[in-house]
Parts: C-alpha cells; sequence; structure tokens
C-alpha cells in the first residue's frame, strides 16, 4: 500500500514537472526564435534616434520615470517609419538624440521594427526560460522513469 502512494506520488509530481516545462520550452524557443529574427523574412536598417519618449512605469504606489529612444528609418520600399523602441530605461535612454542604431524589422509591416540592441535582454530571458524549462522536464521524466515498481 505504501509503495502505490509513493509511485501515485512521484507519478504526479512528475507530470506536474514535465508537462508544463515542455510548453514553457516551447514558448523559451518562440521568444529565442523571434528574437534572433529566425523566424519570418527580417530585414535591417540603420536607423537614427530623433527623439525621447517620456514614460512612468511601475505601480501608484512604486512609480518610476524612464524614457524610450524614438527612432526614424528609411525601409526597404522607400518610406520612412518612425517607431518607438519598446526598452525603457530609467532616467535616461540607452541612446541619445542623433545616435546612429541598427534596425531590425519584419518585411510586411516595418512600423513593429526595434533596435536590435534592444533584444539582447530578450534572448537572455529566452536562453535562461528554456534552460529552466528543460531541467523541469529532465527532473519529470526521472521521477516517472525512477518511481517504484508495483509489485506484481
Amino acid at each position: 500500500m505504501r509503495s502505490t502512494s509513493f509511485r501515485c506520488f512521484f507519478g504526479l509530481l512528475g507530470w506536474l514537472l514535465l508537462v508544463p516545462g515542455a510548453l514553457t520550452a516551447v514558448a523559451a524557443s518562440w521568444l529565442l526564435a523571434t528574437s534572433l529574427h529566425l523566424v519570418g523574412d527580417t530585414r535591417s536598417a540603420k536607423g537614427r534616434v530623433v527623439a525621447h519618449e517620456s514614460v512612468v512605469t511601475g505601480s501608484s504606489s512604486r512609480q518610476a520615470h524612464g524614457k524610450k529612444s524614438v527612432v526614424e528609418f528609411v525601409a526597404s520600399d522607400g518610406r520612412t517609419v518612425r517607431f518607438t523602441d519598446s526598452l525603457v530605461r530609467q532616467l535616461q535612454a540607452v541612446h541619445d538624440v542623433g545616435d546612429t542604431v541598427t534596425v531590425r524589422y519584419p518585411a510586411n509591416s516595418p512600423s513593429q521594427a526595434e533596435i536590435s540592441s534592444s533584444n539582447t535582454l530578450k534572448i537572455f530571458l529566452g536562453a535562461v526560460w528554456l534552460l529552466c524549462s528543460a531541467v523541469g522536464m529532465a527532473a519529470g521524466w526521472l521521477l516517472l522513469r525512477l518511481r517504484p515498481r508495483v509489485p506484481a
């Protein structure tokens, strides 16, 4: 009887680690693939920081002031595109006004552009997330494999 309860516990714990680990590994892989521009037709161009946008982040009790870079570039179809980068830096922007930056954008939607250096954080988080998912899946698989055997 005791062996059966351990078997059920290890089996449940194994599945609780294995299934969410596999799902988060898929999500982390997608984050890495999009950050590394392995998905879709991605173009790059040189852009110029033309302004900064002030933003307030955080909850109402702990607000922080930050700045985002506003960048202008010419897309491959000749259109001039202006976008605000998604990366917020407290008190100061990442890039100064007038700086030249490399911009990456989907060929079919240049308005969804990003400064390519902003992807470094996404790549790091995606890699850490994928590593944690792999550890969870391995632990779940081990728990399922090492469950006590049911006596015959």
